[in-house]
């Protein structure tokens, strides 16, 4: 690590410093105003723009993130997201809709757009949504420096560790991300599944298409169907209009499926089907569209074992594993920590405005003995706990959390906050008969953050 001054300034570092660049386009100047606000008090720098041609201005290679509402005069978000696409590619873009224009935001997002958020919306769904576009852009960045064959292969090495079963990982990504055949990447949660993913994605000649991303766990089993192959009008109670799949999305690019063993056996039938004949059925209809899809799937579980106790389609289990890629955990891999302890540390440095600290040797032994139940992810926030506590220049095995030493004394996996969460949410639904949409509402979230929240603590 390169050597620092003394002590780190007590003053904190610009915002744009510490979290990134948004240029941000919406016609209505109070919507515009209290959307930056937002944004600079997490810590981003905002260029405000009252319209697409003026965003366009502002556009430049400082940029990391455009938000932009959909609906705008002279130039609507559509049109600013492909003008943007198509001269700087490695911007992300987010579009904001009303309710009743989820079919554009799917729309804008074939066109390259990253996700899209509905109004009304909360400041930490909108700040979900940011954060994850801008980690997603760096990856984008990173890989976007490869340049040439060979020194793509050792810089996506050198991405994801040193070890043999890292470097046969980078070498099988390399020799299948140029082909259509179906992958599936297993690993624990926390071990970088979608990066590995994204990095087979961006590898590909369907690089400039769409990447879409579905993680099965976080959406109700009753409405993964039409998630993933759309609806026509009246299909079921509620479908008031018609609704372009993931599947369609994807048209041309990749589409990732996140946690594809947790899929009930109807859907994946019907996922078979698709992959086999390259057709979708929206449901409630009974004409099929062509699609050109690659199809990445990812699971942290054991499909073989799935698949012997019927939980999960053989059939559909060989048509993913055409080409199979193992994530080791990190504790079987810990030559690779001395690695990503330096590429972590200085990429929260740089998120974050803090000079990089030198690290003592018996720091790395102290991470090395440890056995990462989190993987990677554990790793990368118990650093940044240091970087942020300790806050001085060099760091030593005593600046850890006392449960890396003893981990008798790691906290239980479900905190008081996380176990208050889970009870207000479940006080919710109850008052509300199960309707998530009300409970949602009462708890002043999105319908979506429920969802993904009720899966992370298997409240179905």
């Amino acid at each position: 690590m390169v050597e620092t001054a003394p002590s780190i300034p007590q003053a904190a570092s610009p915002p744009e410093r510490r979290r990134g660049v948004i240029l941000l386009a919406e016609d209505d100047a109070s919507v515009l105003a209290a959307l930056a606000q937002v944004l600079e008090a997490a810590g981003f720098q905002v260029l405000r723009a009252a319209s697409g041609r003026e965003a366009l201005l502002m556009l430049s290679d400082k940029v990391h993130l455009l938000i932009t509402d959909l609906w705008m005069p002279q130039m609507d978000g559509l049109a600013l997201l492909e003008e943007v696409r198509r001269r700087k590619p490695l911007v992300e873009a987010v579009v904001i809709t009303g309710n009743a224009t989820v079919a554009s935001a799917v729309q804008a997002m074939k066109a390259g757009a990253f996700d899209y958020i509905t109004k009304p919306f909360t400041p930490p769904d909108l700040l979900d949504v940011v954060e994850r576009a801008i980690e997603n852009g760096r990856v984008r960045r990173d890989i976007a420096h490869w340049g040439s064959d060979a020194v793509g292969v050792r810089q996506l090495e050198k991405l994801i560790g040193n070890s043999p079963a890292m470097l046969a990982v980078a070498q099988t990504i390399r020799r299948v991300a140029p082909f259509k055949s179906t992958v599936l990447v297993e690993g624990e949660s926390g071990t970088g599944k979608e990066m590995v993913v994204r990095a087979i994605h961006e590898l590909s000649p369907r690089q400039s298409k769409a990447f879409i991303a579905v993680n099965c766990a976080a959406v109700p089993a009753s409405l993964m169907e039409s998630e993933l192959f759309g609806h026509t009008r009246g299909a079921f109670t509620g479908a008031s209009a018609q609704t372009t799949g993931y599947f369609e999305a994807a048209n041309g690019g990749t589409l990732f499926i996140d946690e594809v063993g947790e899929l009930e056996l109807a859907v994946q039938a019907k996922l078979l089907r698709v992959l086999e004949t390259g057709m979708v059925t929206p449901v409630g209809s009974t004409r099929e569209k062509p699609i050109d899809v690659r199809v990445v799937a990812a699971t942290n579980s054991d499909l073989q074992t799935a698949v012997e106790e019927k939980r999960f389609r053989a059939d559909l289990f060989y048509r993913l594993n055409v080409v199979r890629v193992t994530l080791p955990p990190l504790r079987q891999r810990v030559e690779d920590i001395p690695l990503l302890v330096g590429n972590l540390i200085e990429r929260l440095c740089a998120e974050n405005g803090l000079p990089a600290p030198t690290v003592e040797p018996s720091l790395v032994r102290a991470l090395q003995a440890y056995s990462w139940p989190g993987n990677v992810r554990e790793l990368r926030n118990v650093l940044e706990n240091m970087l942020v506590m300790a806050q001085k220049p060099v760091l030593t095995s005593a600046d850890l959390p006392e449960y890396i030493h003893n981990p008798q004394l790691a906290p239980p996996p479900g905190t008081a906050l996380d176990l208050a969460e889970k009870a207000a949410i479940e006080n919710a639904l109850r008052q509300h008969q199960g309707n998530r949409a009300h409970a949602a509402a009462a708890l002043a979230i999105s319908v979506r953050t429920l969802y993904r929240k009720m899966a992370q603590y298997g409240l179905r």
